[in-house]
């Protein structure tokens, strides 16, 4: 074999002492890292990164000690200022936070918005719809519509603290606006797009914790990230909408509810030749694949049942209307 190629290739016994090395330093230093339930503790050194798993149970920023090469344990809990060196390490995003996630596994977890949706795409990927932050912390600043600093490690984002360049006069207003959206008039002046399009996620959130279970929701987590394309006008006219669509649909649904029916989908008609608009609302009985089409006006009167009732649709209310299409003889026909 050649000099040249034989000086090309690593010493194998260099590397593996080096790497000997390296792990009986690693046993004899803390660490200090972030841990998720069910999750490792990372570490790096000299370009290698190691992973260790924790032995007992805690979720968390911590202090930890390796017991062997596979396993640590836990010193105590990391101070802020060692939690601070450890996120100054990875690239700052400024998000606003939504609402916590619920489903998650542990406490900490919030959904939320990137302030700069393009800054987000372009340098991290993120698609333009809610994202998760991990390790929130409510005695530091983690709020509904609070925009706060999270540090992107890989594809997870931790949550460091509130963002001192934010205007907390925004975040006031936004919490102030969520509870009374029906009466909005104006947005605030200075409001950034992404904190409006906070808004309304955070009101098509709230309406579908309204909604009972199999309940069609009118804003699917796919749809939300549309709001961003929105300019203020159409936003305010969505969150208006929107909000006055709430009380109605559940009032649809409690009606058909009585009898034994669920709501599908409605939809408003608009007034013409001086008669007051109308609701066309599509429903089926549980358990069933049929599906109706009524329309009632605003006081759940039928204006047209979708069958013949001989000129009488005026008489029945949807709840009725739904047991004399159930108790009718041609019932369950196709």
């Amino acid at each position: 074999m050649p000099d040249k190629q034989r000086q090309s290739q690593p010493d194998v016994r260099a590397l593996v002492s080096r790497l000997n090395q390296q792990s009986q330093q690693l046993l004899e230093r803390e660490i200090i890292a972030p841990l998720l339930p069910g999750g490792k503790i990372r570490t790096r050194l000299s370009r290698m990164v190691y992973e260790f798993k924790l032995r007992g149970q805690f979720t968390g920023w911590g202090r930890f000690r390796p017991l062997n090469e596979r396993e640590a344990q836990l010193l105590a809990e990391a101070q802020p200022w060692e939690r601070g060196a450890y996120l100054e390490q990875f690239p700052l995003l400024r998000v606003i936070l939504l609402w916590p996630d619920l489903a998650a596994r542990q406490a900490g977890v919030w959904w939320a918005l990137p302030y700069n949706a393009s800054d987000a795409k372009q340098r991290f990927g993120f698609s333009m719809e809610p994202l998760h932050v991990f390790l929130c912390d409510q005695t530091n600043g983690a709020e509904c519509f609070e925009r706060v600093i999270a540090r992107v490690d890989g594809r997870l984002l931790w949550f460091e603290g509130p963002d001192a360049l934010a205007d907390p006069l925004h975040a006031e207003w936004l919490r102030d606006t969520a509870v009374d959206v029906e009466h909005l008039e104006t947005f605030l002046p200075g409001l950034a797009g992404s904190e409006r399009a906070a808004l309304i996620c955070w009101h098509f959130h709230q309406l579908e914790q309204t909604m009972p279970p199999g309940a069609v929701t009118l804003g699917a987590p796919e749809d939300q990230p549309a709001v961003y394309g929105k300019n203020r006008q159409q936003q305010r006219e969505l969150l208006r909408r929107e909000a006055r669509r709430s009380p109605l649909e559940r009032s649809l649904q409690r009606a058909l509810a009585k009898a034994d029916a669920r709501l599908l989908s409605f939809s408003e008609a608009p007034a013409m030749h001086g008669l007051p608009g109308s609701l066309i609302v599509e429903w089926s009985e549980q358990g069933q694949q049929f599906r109706y089409r009524s329309i009632i006006d605003s006081q759940m009167s039928v204006v047209s049942s979708g069958i013949c009732l001989s000129g009488r649709d005026n008489d029945f209310d949807l709840t009725s209307l739904v047991s004399v299409i159930a108790d009718s003889p041609w019932h369950g026909e196709e």
